[in-house]
């Protein structure tokens, strides 16, 4: 893989059946991502961005091709192995937030440390998962809100905690699927700052699967499925 590359993806493809028939929800994707980008994949409707977002993220199989992911390569991998991928190296933000009503927002970022296995955890270098946790929050302007559960914070702050949560790990790529779908255009943009200063501080590498105008003014890289392959891929 060239130097500076994150993942690259060779004639992949996704199949899935529906009936009687099977319908093809990828189509030989060639795509390759680079560290550090802020990349938005788009599309209508049933184009295969959410599809694609969740092969890199291994939450689902691949039909056929290759994803290469530093030295790992996504499709040898077993469900345990990709348990472990997940762990070390991605940080999830979803449009639903999946925070944890009864607990608080620290609670809900330290959450991410949880299912970790011995091993995992040494390899991750860090100490102290309480006090990551607490920086990984003032690190997205929560501080202060430490304490406060999620039904006492608005959806932009919500939001907020699932960022937290992505990067307490120290993750090398952040997914975020639609994650301005359930926000107001005010905090929309918010968010969108957020993650970008996250990125440029960090050099955390995020794709976005999304639809959003907003979102994909913000990124550097945007690349347009249609019918499952890559219509358009332009730089921004």
């Amino acid at each position: 893989m060239e130097k500076g590359t994150i993942i690259k993806i060779s004639s992949l493809c996704k199949d899935y059946e529906s009936g009687k028939e099977r319908v093809k929800a990828l189509d030989n994707v060639d795509l390759t991502v680079k560290k550090g980008e802020l990349l938005a994949i788009s599309g209508a409707s049933g184009s295969g961005k959410t599809t694609l977002l969740n092969l890199i993220g291994t939450l689902d199989s691949i039909s056929s091709g290759t994803i290469l992911f530093g030295h790992y390569d996504l499709s040898k991998m077993n469900e345990k192995e990709k348990t472990s991928f997940r762990r070390l190296n991605l940080g999830f933000v979803f449009q639903s937030y999946n925070l944890i009503p009864v607990l608080t927002a620290w609670e809900n970022v330290e959450l991410a440390f949880q299912p970790l296995s011995k091993s995992e955890k040494k390899s991750l270098g860090i100490q102290d998962f309480r006090k990551a946790s607490y920086d990984a929050l003032k690190s997205v302007g929560l501080e202060g809100l430490e304490m406060r559960k999620p039904g006492e914070l608005s959806g932009g702050q919500q939001q907020r905690v699932s960022i937290a949560r992505a990067i307490v790990r120290r993750p090398s790529l952040i997914l975020a699927d639609e994650p301005t779908a359930n926000l107001d255009s005010t905090n929309s943009i918010l968010i969108l700052k957020l993650l970008k200063e996250l990125n440029e501080k960090y050099g955390i590498t995020i794709i976005y699967s999304s639809h959003d105008q907003e979102v994909l003014d913000s990124v550097n890289r945007v690349v347009i499925l249609k019918d499952g392959k890559v219509l358009e891929d332009r730089r921004c």
